[in-house]
Formats: structure tokens, sequence, C-alpha cells
């Protein structure tokens, strides 16, 4: 299905389209997405 919000994520978050996440991708997004727009959301 399209415009799955947890499939795009992970398709931005999986920098190198191995259909895995390593601890380096992972930190790296959620650091984009903490470090962006929308300050104030809470995790």
């Amino acid at each position: 299905g399209g415009g799955g919000g947890a499939d795009s994520a992970f398709e931005q978050a999986d920098a190198n389209r191995d259909g895995h996440l390593d601890i380096n991708e992972f930190r790296n997004f959620f650091g984009q997405q903490l470090g962006g727009a929308g300050g104030g959301s809470s995790y």
C-alpha cells in the first residue's frame, strides 16, 4: 500500500536500501527527525 507513514519512514532511514537498519542509519534518521521541524513533539 502506498502512502504508509511507517514504510516511507523506514525507506528514508534505510540509507543503503538493503532492507535492514543498522544503528548508524537509525541514529542518523532519528537525529534528523528530532532535530528538524516539530521540536515540540515528544517521542
